[in-house]
């Protein structure tokens, strides 16, 4: 019994395909002074390079394939002298000539002598038998009849393989340098005013034995006089409203300005060597890049946070990396040592949405500045202490080589003792691979070194020494000397990866000495986040050292619970300190709760706590219990944003903080008269997608506007647009890829203006007596109204030809003129005139006809 013939709709489609063929050849060989072959365009596959469309010409069961037209693909070196075809391929010793009146192939100096039916020569293509091209050229060609496709397969690495290689290479090697190629740049623009962001925040606390606490932070973040202006406003009600509780401050940024790059009013980060314990105000001038100019080694920077928060650094206002905190709390980072370093401040973010607004500053010891450039920053300004004392520094330094730096200054405050005005030297060097030193002396104050040293497999020890003098009242402390140790280097096996560090310090002060160590241990142990840590503290009044020992870890528990108890004993006293257990889990999708019990030995406390957090998408709030033997209190928060885009008059809000953050406006509009403005008749085109993802991407209700959210300011960012995503095949892009200088406190607009392209049509035919059938490989030129040409067609092997791309407009299709006169045609009529009219969804002129006959 015969089974049921079943086919798939692509074979269904490849048997049309192929019956059509066979067909129209029948076709042809039936009709009178009709060749005995057929044109017809396919598409031939290359590995590596893609697909193309290519002219065939199919002679019984053969396939012949142009040989110009593959050459010119492949990029192979060809030149034509009459009938003689020349030229070599990757290499000039490998020269080749191919005869078609004889015919005979020549290559690499052997001869191959060929027959008449292994060439097809025609009016306007002259092919070769493809599987020549293999066996001479070692080209190997493979088609298929029953897919009408070609696959071209060669080991050679040919002149087009290669520079697509060398150009790959170059674009990376251009990201590797941070090098990018836009079409489109939107430089940085210096408003007046523009209205920008709101961050606010509230937290009621309420007390058992203690007085009530509510506290209100505004901030305001703007655009004025050209330059970034914030405002931060801080109320509590157990304070009275003092300004130095208060953050005011306006930033003049422009980074092409290589002698003034930042002007700051207000705030400013002083770098000050003296204590100072007030916040200060004043101006501050520098030529210091807030972009990094280049990174050539790391410092190592650990410090302590709430266990599990993400910590955020940035240098120069921009984050250049993040970690997490472990069950203790504790991170590190292997910060990038860059040229000209001026500003390096933490972030911390809580696990749901947690947010620590004050920002923690730090300093690197290492400032490197490029070889033969100098930098400066000038401060001045009174610190807000109840004497307003007068301040002022002045920084410079200069790069001798690209390895060794030096620098110095002056340093003024006005309640220093021992003396007013501080002059400094400093220096920092690159002695080899991973050794850095960096010192510094401060005259009447104290003198600083450092040595690092860190080996290719990530071992690092740090000494530091400071002699203070002992007569200097600018450093509130009375130390005469501080001497430190630390070694550090993961530990890596195959059930645990750790970070291990220890350190000693000692202080040498008049009448004593303290010496204190460390032992840390942090990582994860049979996939368990662990922090070990011991400390050890001596004075030289104590008969023996203090030291204790805490143990933090945290488990994943089933059902999304995490555990994480912490246990602290006290060795020198034999006895347990602390105890803490706390159980949490994310509930309601954006919910978070937690449960957690506290026992100090100590003090004999005991305390219960109870918390949920919920993040809002327009606000991060919080209520949490907590209740104990000695005291109890309940805390709720909220904190959230608003940004306003003046530009669409849309207000964005958010459960992260906006001031200081950029943002972007993108409008994408059809340009009907492609001026690139949007005027008020054209319309915005909706659901336009990225490539690149960065900071938070929304639309607005009808999608035509996309706007970008939590951006860093002051750098260069490539926005990648995607073509692809437009709902209609005649809107075009012209420039994709946008460069957009990022400023923060308010959404820059980017126009996209998205053209609207006419597409032309037709045919070209051959008339030979009284047959007409299509003509293939005809050149047709499309003339602009200016007499420029818009377009260079080349109809198929049928004869039809298209194009889409042409602005609304009038045009003049042509045979090339050129080509007719090689071929000894004419062309009826000898142009045609047509017009691309203004349409939402793109025109189609479609209806043109030539006609092709030998000249008289």
């Amino acid at each position: 019994m015969l089974s049921p013939f079943r086919l798939s709709l692509s074979e269904v489609l490849k048997l049309w395909l192929t019956l059509m063929l066979f067909l129209s050849l029948g076709t042809a060989f039936a009709q009178e002074d009709y060749p005995d072959y057929d044109e017809l365009s396919v598409e031939m596959n290359i590995p590596r390079l893609g697909t193309y469309e290519i002219p065939i010409a199919i002679k019984g069961e053969d396939a012949f394939l142009p040989v110009t037209t593959l050459f010119e693909i492949l990029n192979i070196k060809h030149e034509i002298d009459g009938g003689i075809l020349s030229g070599f391929i990757i290499h000039p010793d490998s020269t080749y000539t191919i005869n078609w009146e004889q015919p005979q192939i020549t290559y690499k100096g052997e001869s191959f002598r060929l027959s008449k039916n292994d060439v097809l020569i025609t009016p306007s293509v002259k092919y070769l038998k493809s599987n020549y091209f293999g066996s001479i050229f070692g080209l190997d060609t493979q088609f298929s009849f029953r897919s009408l496709s070609l696959k071209l397969e060669t080991d050679k690495e040919l002149p087009v393989m290669k520079e697509m290689r060398l150009q790959k290479m170059r674009e990376n090697l251009d990201r590797v340098k941070g090098v990018v190629v836009p079409d489109t740049l939107i430089p940085a623009r210096y408003p007046f005013f523009k209205p920008g962001t709101l961050d606010w925040g509230v937290v009621t606390t309420q007390q058992t034995n203690f007085e009530n606490d509510n506290r209100l932070t505004l901030g305001l973040g703007t655009m004025f006089l050209g330059g970034e202006t914030n405002l931060m406003l801080n109320y509590s009600s157990r304070l009275p409203f003092s300004s130095r509780n208060q953050f005011y401050q306006w930033r003049y940024v422009n980074t092409d300005n290589k002698y003034l790059s930042q002007v700051t009013a207000g705030r400013i980060f002083s770098r000050a060597t003296s204590s100072l314990f007030a916040p200060v105000s004043g101006v501050q001038f520098t030529n210091s890049p807030l972009q990094n100019r280049r990174s050539f080694g790391t410092y190592l920077l650990s410090d302590y946070t709430e266990p599990r928060w993400t910590v955020e650094l940035y240098v120069n206002n921009v984050l250049v990396s993040f970690t997490e905190a472990d069950a203790s709390g504790f991170y590190s980072f292997e910060v990038p040592l860059m040229y000209g370093n001026t500003a390096v401040s933490l972030r911390f973010y809580g696990p749901w949405g947690e947010e620590r607004t004050e920002d923690r500053v730090i300093n690197i010891p290492y400032n490197f500045v490029p070889k033969n450039e100098l930098e400066y920053t000038l401060s001045a300004g009174v610190v807000e202490s109840d004497d307003w004392n007068r301040f002022s520094r002045l920084n410079l330094n200069y790069g001798l080589n690209n390895a060794i730096t030096i620098g110095g200054g002056v340093e003024y405050l006005s309640e220093v003792e021992s003396g007013e005005v501080m002059p400094f030297v400093n220096s920092s060097a690159r002695i080899a691979s991973g050794l850095l030193f960096s010192g510094e002396y401060m005259y009447g104050v104290k003198g600083e070194a450092l040595l690092s040293y860190q080996s290719p497999r990530n071992f690092q020890v740090d000494l530091n020494y400071i002699n203070y003098n002992e007569d200097q009242t600018a450093v509130n402390f009375n130390y005469l000397e501080e001497r430190k140790l630390s070694f550090s280097t993961p530990i890596r096996t195959k059930h645990f990866s750790l970070f291990s560090r220890f350190s000693v310090n000692q202080i040498i002060m008049p009448t004593t000495e303290f010496t204190t160590a460390q032992l840390l241990l942090s990582g994860a142990v049979f996939g368990v986040s662990t922090n070990f840590t011991s400390y050890g503290l001596y004075n030289d009044r104590m008969k023996e050292p203090t030291i204790y020992s805490s143990l933090s870890q945290t488990y994943r528990m089933p059902y999304k619970f995490l555990l994480s108890p912490q246990l602290q004993y006290d060795f020198s006293r034999d006895r347990f300190n602390n105890l803490i257990v706390e159980l949490e889990r994310p509930m309601f999708k954006q919910g978070f709760l937690n449960l957690a019990y506290e026992n100090n030995f100590l003090r004999n406390a005991h305390i219960f706590e109870v918390g949920l957090r919920y993040a809002f998408n327009f606000a991060q709030t919080s209520a949490t219990s907590r209740i104990g033997n000695r005291n109890s209190s309940f805390v709720q928060s909220a904190r959230g944003s608003l940004m306003l885009d003046d530009n669409t008059g849309y207000i964005a809000a958010s459960n992260r903080t906006a001031m200081s953050r950029a943002a972007v406006s993108i409008i994408p509009f059809l340009d009907f008269n492609q001026n690139g403005i949007k005027d008020p008749m054209e319309p915005g085109v909706a659901g336009l997608e990225l490539k690149n993802r960065s900071g938070r991407v929304s639309y607005n209700d009808d999608e035509t506007v996309l706007r970008i959210t939590e951006l860093q300011p002051y750098i260069d960012l490539m926005i990648e647009l995607d073509p692809l995503s437009l709902d209609n095949i005649a809107w075009k892009i012209p420039n994709p890829k946008i460069l957009v200088k990022t400023q923060p406190n308010h959404f820059k607009e980017i126009y996209v203006p998205v053209q609207v392209m006419g597409e032309v049509g037709g045919m070209v035919y051959f008339k030979n007596g009284n047959s007409l059938r299509g003509q293939g490989r005809i050149l047709i030129n499309i003339i602009d109204a200016n007499g420029n040409k818009a377009a260079e067609l080349l109809s198929e092997g049928d004869g039809y030809f298209s194009y889409l791309g042409l602005a609304p407009g009038k045009y003049t299709a042509e045979i090339d003129a050129q080509q007719l006169e090689t071929l000894n045609y004419k062309a009826a009529p000898d142009k045609i005139d047509f017009e691309i009219e203004v349409d939402e969804y793109g025109d189609i002129e479609d209806t043109l006809e030539f006609i092709l006959s030998p000249a008289e």
